[in-house]
């Protein structure tokens, strides 16, 4: 066996030894995946309240959609990195706890706009919060399982995305019924519209998950050998980017490859409600009990699906498993989305909005897996917020402005919004596609480093 092959055991070896209990392995996953069942509810509540928002506050479907959209896209990829570098080397359990506390009041505190700009900066505030969270729950989840194991670890972290989608949508639509026919007036505050009760009340739950975090380790706090301090030390950001160049085909494949990806994810899930209010005369209450249904049984099988067909391949010695499988979901998505949007009527587009859902949140349990893979320990946070931004800047600031803009600007007629969710569906998911067929010649070599640099350093420290 080769010097590198047994640096890369030994260091694995050393890994393993830190891994905590399968118990509360198993609780902190149920915990961080509780975590984020709650950012979605939260970032995707505006969903449903395109509608009631618009007549409120008098703004097109472009205001709507950098509402929506790329406001909370930018302040999210702003300051991904600097948060990323904290969860690098900080206390993750702490860091995330501050996280979930802002984008939960943040979210309740949108209750209170009056005017556009408040509701702007509400969702600036929402974004910095839930900032946190993917990076530091996948830092934590990659050390909390063996690699034989991690990728159905994060498959199960990632239903939570589409389960929390669902929900948001089912409560979002009861609540939003409830209070449009019964009116609430709160003391010192007066009467609120409807949609700003549905804030408030979707908001402030979350805040049940800063109490169960305090029950999940921090592995930092367990090490004490100078090998595995070497594993989680602080990188300083030069010796970083030096990696990051050094992969640039592999990175710049996955990271743009999935932000194309959810800029058709994000822009379908976003107006498909509005697109069957508008086409179908559907109300927001009812299309958002069908969707929320939909996105909590099929989105989560797709999810599962995918990390299970990546990780099987993975076992048998195709590297490039999830890889593959992202190509896969990318042009599956390609093909299912003009029968949805070209459809004559409902009954006949509701069975396409199931087969849609199973592929749109396919890469939350495969993509961040393939950022691991290419990633050495002390660089997955960043690494992972390099990820996540590109997938929120591109996928939810880009993917729904798109459509509004296409929508008033274009195509010039609200009807018509099926044709911009159309052809933003198309444009993303094929370059997601190309993108990702391009990294597959680099993966493999960017995986070796990965474990070579992570050996090497231990082994470092170690003399």
């Amino acid at each position: 066996m080769s010097t590198d092959a047994n640096l890369i055991n030994a260091s694995q070896l050393a890994a393993k030894a830190f891994l905590p209990s399968r118990n509360r392995a198993v609780y902190s996953l149920g915990v961080l995946l509780l975590g984020y069942i709650f950012s979605i509810m939260d970032r995707q509540v505006l969903t449903l309240l395109i509608g009631p928002i618009q007549q409120s506050l008098q703004i097109n479907d472009s205001w709507m959609g950098i509402l929506h959209g790329f406001t909370f896209a930018l302040f999210y990829s702003i300051v991904g990195l600097p948060i990323a570098r904290l969860i690098d080397r900080g206390n993750r359990r702490l860091i995330i706890s501050v996280g979930v506390g802002l984008w939960c009041i943040a979210t309740a505190a949108s209750g209170l706009a009056t005017e556009f700009w408040h509701l702007l900066l509400a969702r600036a505030c929402v974004a910095v919060g839930e900032a946190v969270l993917l990076p530091g729950a996948v830092s934590l989840i990659s050390e909390f399982f063996t690699a034989e194991k991690r990728g159905r670890a994060l498959g199960a972290f990632g239903t939570a995305g589409p389960f929390g989608a669902g929900i948001g949508l089912l409560t979002t639509g009861l609540v939003l019924g409830y209070f449009t026919a019964h009116p609430l007036t709160l003391p010192f505050i007066g009467q609120l519209e409807p949609w700003q009760l549905t804030l408030m009340c979707i908001g402030l739950p979350g805040l049940v998950v800063l109490v169960l975090m305090q029950g999940v380790p921090e592995p930092r706090k367990d090490r004490r050998s100078v090998a595995t301090h070497a594993m989680s030390r602080s990188v300083p950001l030069p010796e970083v980017f030096t990696y990051l160049r050094s992969n640039k085909r592999s990175f710049t494949g996955i990271v743009l490859g999935a932000g194309c990806f959810y800029a058709a994810t994000y822009g379908g899930s976003s107006w498909l409600p509005t697109y069957f209010v508008r086409e179908y005369g559907w109300s927001y209450a009812r299309i958002g009990t069908w969707m929320g249904l939909i996105l909590c049984i099929c989105s989560p099988i797709g999810v599962m699906a995918a990390s299970w067909l990546g990780e099987y391949w993975r076992n048998r010695g195709i590297v490039n498993g999830n890889l593959r499988v992202a190509i896969l979901v990318c042009g599956a998505l390609f093909i299912v989305s003009p029968p949805l949007l070209l459809s004559a009527n409902a009954s006949m587009a509701l069975p396409f909005v199931a087969l849609i859902a199973t592929l749109w949140f396919c890469l939350l349990g495969i993509g961040p897996a393939l950022i691991i893979e290419m990633s050495p320990l002390p660089m997955r946070g960043q690494f992972i917020a390099l990820f996540t931004g590109a997938l929120n800047f591109i996928g939810a600031g880009i993917g729904p402005v798109s459509v509004g803009v296409l929508t008033d600007y274009v195509l010039g007629d609200p009807t018509d919004i099926k044709y911009a969710i159309l052809i933003v569906t198309l444009v993303s998911s094929g370059l997601g596609c190309v993108l990702f067929i391009s990294a597959r010649k680099g993966f493999a070599a960017t995986t070796k480093q990965a474990q070579r640099w992570q050996a090497h350093s231990a082994t470092t420290a170690e003399k």
